[in-house]
C-alpha cells in the first residue's frame, strides 16, 4: 500500500445501515435496484441478497478476539462502505460489518453506493476496477484514511482463485453458487479475522500513517 495526500471527495447519499436496509426493501418491493442498470438480473439478485441480510443479520456472531481487540483500543474510526444492492458479496459481508461497527461505541458506519459515489471509489479500485463492497476506514478526528479492505475476505478469495484454477470451464451460475455456499458455511469467521489482523497489525504500534489502495 502507498500512502498519498488527496482530498477526500463529498459524500453522496450516506446512509446509515439501517437506511440502506429499508431502501433494499423498497426496492424489492417495486421490482427495481440501485443504479441505472435496471436489469432483471440486476433486480433478481437484489431479491436474493434481500434474504441474504437477513440470514447474516441473524447468525451473525462477534469473535471474541476482535471484541476484545475493540474493547482494549476503543479506536474512533469513520467507516465508509462502498457498495450496490445487486452485489452479491455485500450483502453477505455488508450486515456484518454493520454489526461490528454497532459493538464499538467510536465506530460510526456510513454506507455508499458506489455509482453515485465514483470519486471516492476511484481512490480504491481493485486490479483497476470498481470491485465492492470495499470498506475505508478514516480516524474519526483527523479524517485521514486508516486502511482499506475488500472487496472479499482473504480466506474467501483463495477459495475463488482455486476454484477458477481448478474448474475453467464453469459457468458464472455455478461459480455463484459455490461462492455463496462458501459464505453460508463461512458465518463471517473470515471478514473478521480479516479486520483483527488490522486492528492488530495498526496497534501494534502508537501512531499509524493514512492509507491508500492503489
Amino acid at each position: 500500500m502507498i500512502s498519498q495526500d488527496i482530498n477526500s471527495p463529498a459524500l453522496v447519499n450516506p446512509l446509515r445501515y439501517d437506511a440502506y436496509r429499508a431502501l433494499v426493501d423498497e426496492l424489492v418491493q417495486a421490482q427495481k435496484t440501485t443504479g441505472e442498470e435496471q436489469t432483471a438480473e440486476r433486480i433478481a439478485f437484489t431479491r436474493l441478497n434481500q434474504q441474504r441480510m437477513k440470514r447474516v443479520e441473524k447468525q451473525f456472531s462477534l469473535l471474541p478476539e476482535l471484541a476484545e481487540s475493540l474493547r482494549l483500543h476503543q479506536p474512533r474510526w469513520k467507516w465508509r462502505v462502498l457498495v450496490e444492492a445487486w452485489c452479491g458479496d455485500g450483502a453477505q459481508l455488508l450486515p456484518a460489518i454493520a454489526a461490528i461497527a454497532a459493538e464499538a461505541p467510536g465506530i460510526g458506519l456510513t454506507v455508499l453506493l458506489r455509482d453515485e459515489n465514483p470519486q471516492l471509489m476511484d481512490t480504491c479500485l481493485t486490479n483497476g476496477s470498481r470491485a465492492i463492497p470495499i470498506l475505508i476506514c478514516e480516524d474519526a478526528e483527523t479524517g485521514e484514511r486508516v486502511f482499506t479492505w475488500g472487496p472479499r475476505p482473504r480466506a474467501i478469495q483463495e477459495k475463488v482463485l482455486q476454484f477458477k484454477a481448478e474448474n475453467p470451464g464453469a459457468d458464472h451460475e455455478a461459480f455463484l453458487l459455490q461462492l455463496h455456499t462458501w459464505y453460508a458455511k463461512d458465518r463471517s469467521e473470515a471478514l473478521q479475522q480479516d479486520l483483527l489482523a488490522k486492528m492488530q497489525s495498526i496497534f501494534a504500534v502508537h501512531t499509524y500513517e493514512p492509507e491508500y489502495c492503489i
